[in-house]
């Protein structure tokens, strides 16, 4: 093809035809041009096709993980929302001294209040591998995909941010409750999961182990409770978001 262009050009200045041979240089420019245009138009598109391949995998990856997630957020759920039921109950119940004497080692251990429910927690632990790859990857994908990335990484970000930060709080509280029994005779019979009476009425009726109770219900039921069905609405929102792009 190059020969062949060049014998043209030579054919037009042996005789003597400027004029034309200017016009058909210019021609021959343009059509290279456009050749490296149209070469380059297909690498782009190569590559956009590449890119969005590479992103098809990533948001499969958080799929999956989210999936795997909202099956393991159920047990936690449940978790708190049968601890912060005990805590009200706790809060708002008053046990007369017959309900104290009816407890005894036979049944202690069936007596969910008679025990200490301010230094129980269930940790969630999120999966976020997907997520790690979507913060490393870098493109220039559709504003809509763009959009759409952003919001994932906020979601990782502050909704999962939050729910180990509360955990942090949640397990300092607890650990402080547990250190503050240490001044009392009964600690060491509670340490063995052994039935006391003494401590049995004090979690049972004590006001300042009522006003402790009334902040790890705070700090589970109104925080991290909420936080973990925050975490599982928005887990399912982009699920469909993205079952929906791959459509």
């Amino acid at each position: 093809m190059i020969k062949f262009f060049r014998k043209i050009r030579q054919n037009l200045l042996m005789e003597n035809k400027t004029g034309k041979y200017f016009k058909y240089a210019i021609g021959e420019i343009v059509l290279v041009v456009i050749g490296i245009l149209i070469a380059l138009q297909i690498n782009n598109w190569n590559e956009s096709r590449k890119k969005k391949k590479q992103l098809d995998v990533i948001y499969t990856s958080i799929e999956q993980n989210l999936k795997t997630d909202l099956k393991t957020i159920k047990e936690p759920i449940e978790f708190y929302e049968n601890l912060d039921s005990t805590l009200t109950k706790i809060l708002t119940t008053t046990y007369p001294t017959s309900f104290l004497d009816s407890i005894n080692e036979d049944n202690y251990l069936d007596c969910l209040p008679c025990k200490s429910n301010i230094n129980r927690y269930n940790v969630f632990q999120k999966q976020d591998n997907g997520f790690e790859l979507l913060k490393k990857y870098e493109d220039d994908e559709s504003i809509e995909d763009s959009n759409f990335s952003q919001e994932i990484i906020e979601f990782y970000t502050n909704q999962g941010n939050r729910l180990s930060d509360f955990i942090d709080f949640i397990s300092n509280e607890s650990y402080t409750n547990l250190k503050y029994y240490e001044q009392f005779p009964w600690y060491s019979d509670y340490s063995l999961n052994k039935y006391n009476a003494e401590a049995v009425a004090y979690f049972l009726n004590d006001q300042n182990y009522k006003n402790k109770a009334a902040n790890f219900k705070i700090l589970i039921g109104r925080n991290y409770l909420r936080s973990l069905k925050n975490y599982q609405k928005t887990a399912n929102e982009i699920i469909t978001k993205i079952e929906k792009r791959r459509q």
